[in-house]
């Protein structure tokens, strides 16, 4: 994905697009504001003990208090779709890129468990992600962290479904020194097929960076098409980030 002026929802959401935003500090322009909003957490049951988890979302319906759009470089088409039995979020990328950024703030030491089902419609066609000219992904799951410099500077981990490289490669961003990115589905054998990931995000941030986490600030889910010029489709659902790795089945905070 290469970088273009930003026309955003957020405007702190867009600075912190560290992994899409690439090299330079952009022109911003904000089209709208949406106050943010820090996913509540629950009184716990016992009073020493962290509740369950910290933020859940099954996108029966888009959010605006919670989701904001970040165009990058042109758009993704983000909306709520019917597919299976139920409800989940659609990512149409057509030779654009934006991200659905969520603000919130949490400990990644206390939650360091993540998890999301996605699937893949369509692959990017192209996809090279060691690369400027075709560091595109059908889909990915991004973790922003509270971390020194201004905001577009920030460290982030890009989990990625990747068509060509295995499961587990690392390797740095084309664009940003401070985003590194983990494939975590491989392959195009299982597109149209859910898939559910699970990470940890404490483990995760240890081995890209050789420290201990700080705090999370954003997540963000995304399919991007504007390096390779070329479409993609992609789902996301059950995004959850827990003290405790997840059961199979979740139903509730």
């Amino acid at each position: 994905m290469r970088l273009g002026p930003w026309r955003i929802v957020g405007l702190t959401g867009a600075l912190l697009v560290a992994g899409c935003a690439r090299h330079a500090q952009p022109a911003a322009r904000a089209v709208s504001i949406v106050a943010p909003v820090v996913s509540p957490v629950l009184a716990p049951l016992f009073p020493d003990r962290s509740p369950l988890a910290v933020f859940l979302e099954s996108f029966d319906l888009l959010d605006p208090a919670r989701w904001r759009e970040v165009e990058v470089n042109g758009r993704t088409d983000y909306s709520i779709a019917e597919i299976g039995d139920g409800r989940s979020l659609k990512a149409h990328s057509h030779a654009g890129a934006s991200v659905l950024l969520g603000l919130l703030r949490f400990d990644a030491d206390t939650y360091e468990w993540l998890s999301w089902r996605w699937r893949v419609d369509q692959f990017v066609n192209g996809e090279d992600l060691s690369s400027k000219q075709g560091s595109d992904a059908s889909a990915r799951v991004y973790v922003y962290f509270d971390t020194p410099g201004f905001p577009w500077q920030k460290r982030n981990i890009d989990y990625v479904w990747s068509a060509t490289l295995p499961r587990e490669t690392l390797l740095s961003s084309a664009y940003s020194g401070a985003s590194r990115i983990i494939v975590a589905e491989s392959g195009v054998e299982q597109g149209g097929t859910w898939r559910t990931v699970t990470r940890n995000i404490k483990d995760d941030y240890r081995r890209c960076f050789s420290e201990e986490p700080p705090d999370v600030v954003a997540v963000g889910l995304m399919s991007d098409t504007d390096s390779t010029q070329t479409e993609a489709i992609a789902y996301f659902d059950d995004v959850l980030i827990t003290r405790e790795p997840p059961p199979d089945t979740f139903t509730g905070l």
